[in-house]
């Protein structure tokens, strides 16, 4: 068994003695029984809930899996400290941030009095990532669901020892058995603009590491503007109470001696002016920045140019050419995201692009993507080539209905001010006459959805018809964040043997202008 510590501060031991004369603990008395057997961390061994209370730690693991039951939330409008005030056992529930995980079952910990029951649990921290699947505010069905989290333990989190970063979950008593990854080859020379993918989980393929130190936001992602793609950061999804944060973009290993020239380049833009919110490039002899020797390079990174709006970007700032030729051996380069705080007002946005190590080639070719054995027609992955607009009538202060964002996909107008639209997104012609059955699927997110599940709808024409004709999309993703869903099924069939377009229609109204996001469209058929 893989060595397991526990840290106890000299407050929680002593608070062990006083549990008649006070609630009032930043961090509660040891509750008695203790929490059963423990576990190491791994996927099929999760440690307990018990143990993350406690502090527990495993050296060998630095994210290990944690098992419990989902017991309340902390509601931080009434304290950052858990406790008798601000523990939400039961429903309704107003934090959707962050979670409490018991290691009793739901008979063993409702036999306990409410006011009590905040002592029998740690705190758990809910990045964007699993936030819209566990939190219970959208979900309070999920009260004393078991589950297990990977994420890290052994720090406070809202004053109890917790599991921070939360990475994952799996319903029931085990965690996910994952894939060892393929070792990389040291490279030599390499250029990368992120232009083969929207998806950050291409380059991990390849070996680059997005990695979280502090804070437990998922860090760094693959954005869209103006037709080119880059990999950005910021803290914007942070609160200006949770930080630090804390993210590294790593490379993949670099052989020095397989570089000519020894050398860095890249460009970088930045926005949103904030106090203690820095870019920083290493050159590191590991790819884990906790343990790693660090070397800083003297780079030349972009300022914001304000502090909102589109006036707060900066141009492209050029890095200049940085030298490696002190490094031997196989290294990686590391750019730090620092953030002291988080949210609208507490962070700076960063962009990096054209990463060009040893003086490569800047023409990357792109790699098509396999074809699928059906299918005819696969579009609005990584852009929406091909696709048109028709914008019949205009509201609000927009210019458009649809345009291409990116990440987000294929993306409509929407506004918390409710106003008048209408306008559809069209596809190229997309030809279905060597097929009798055929069917088309996508992927889509929309959060508020006063009206778009009825004024939003996906049509389809033989291609030089004028009329559209409207079919039911047969599943809408959840309300109350922007996940995407796939649509489900949409048979085509009745135009087998024709040329088709499709469209999606936005229409908005006085009552709703939700806006209305759309990727990975897919049509397949048989002969």
């Amino acid at each position: 068994m893989k060595k397991i510590k526990i840290f106890l501060t000299l407050a929680a031991i002593a608070a062990m003695g006083m549990a008649s004369c006070s609630d009032d603990f930043s961090q509660p008395p040891v509750p008695q029984p203790e929490g059963g057997p423990v576990g190491t961390g791994e996927w099929n061994d999760p440690m307990t809930a018990w143990q993350a209370y406690l502090g527990s730690v495993n050296d060998t693991i630095a994210t290990p899996w944690v098992h419990g039951y989902i017991a309340g939330c902390i509601d931080t409008g009434a304290g950052f400290t858990l406790g008798a005030a601000n523990a939400q056992v039961e429903a309704p529930f107003t934090a959707n941030t962050n979670m409490l995980l018991t290691w009793l079952p739901e008979e063993e910990f409702t036999a306990i009095p409410k006011e009590e029951r905040w002592k029998y649990c740690a705190s758990v921290q809910l990045p964007s990532g699993v936030r819209s699947a566990l939190n219970l505010v959208d979900h309070p069905d999920n009260l004393y669901k078991e589950v297990c989290i990977k994420g890290t333990t052994g720090d406070k989190y809202l004053g109890a020892y917790s599991v921070k970063g939360v990475s994952s979950y799996n319903w029931g008593n085990e965690g996910i058995q994952e894939k060892p990854a393929e070792p990389v080859e040291p490279s030599g020379p390499f250029f990368e603009n992120f232009e083969s993918s929207d998806k950050f989980e291409t380059y991990s393929s390849k070996g680059w590491q997005n990695v979280e130190v502090l804070g437990g936001l998922s860090g760094w992602y693959i954005a869209n503007r103006d037709g080119s793609n880059y990999i950005t950061v910021s803290a914007y999804l942070g609160t200006a109470t949770g930080g630090p944060y804390e993210n590294w973009l790593i490379t993949p290993p670099i052989s020095m001696d397989k570089l000519t020239d020894k050398t860095l380049t890249f460009i970088s833009k930045a926005a949103y002016t904030a106090e203690n919110s820095t870019l920083e490039v290493f050159v590191m002899d590991t790819d884990n920045p906790k343990t790693a020797t660090a070397v800083k390079l003297d780079a030349n990174i972009a300022k914001p140019a304000g502090s909102s709006g589109a006036a707060a970007y900066s141009d492209w700032v050029e890095s200049g050419k940085l030298d490696l030729s002190q490094f031997s051996g196989t290294v990686y380069i590391g750019w730090r995201y620092y953030s002291a705080h988080g949210g609208q007002n507490g962070s700076t946005t960063y962009q990096v692009d054209n990463i060009n190590v040893g003086n490569a080639s800047t023409d990357v070719p792109v790699t098509p993507p396999a074809p699928v054995e059906g299918q005819i027609y696969a579009g609005l992955s990584n852009n929406a080539d091909g696709w048109t607009y028709d914008n019949v009538k205009l509201g609000g202060n927009f210019s458009y209905v649809w345009n291409w964002a990116g990440t987000q996909g294929l993306k409509s107008c929407g506004s918390a001010t409710p106003f008048e639209a209408l306008g559809y997104a069209i596809s190229p012609g997309i030809s279905l006459k060597e097929v009798k059955k055929a069917a088309v699927t996508f992927e889509h997110a929309a959060k508020f959805q006063n009206t778009i599940r009825t004024l939003g709808k996906f049509c389809v024409r033989e291609k030089g018809a004028s009329e559209w004709t409207e079919l039911e999309i047969p599943t809408w993703p959840a309300e109350g964040s922007w996940t995407f869903t796939n649509c489900g099924t949409i048979d085509l069939s009745a135009y087998a043997g024709k040329e088709i377009e499709v469209a999606f229609k936005y229409e908005s109204n006085l009552q709703g202008a939700d806006t209305w996001e759309i990727k990975n469209l897919k049509v397949t058929g048989d002969k």
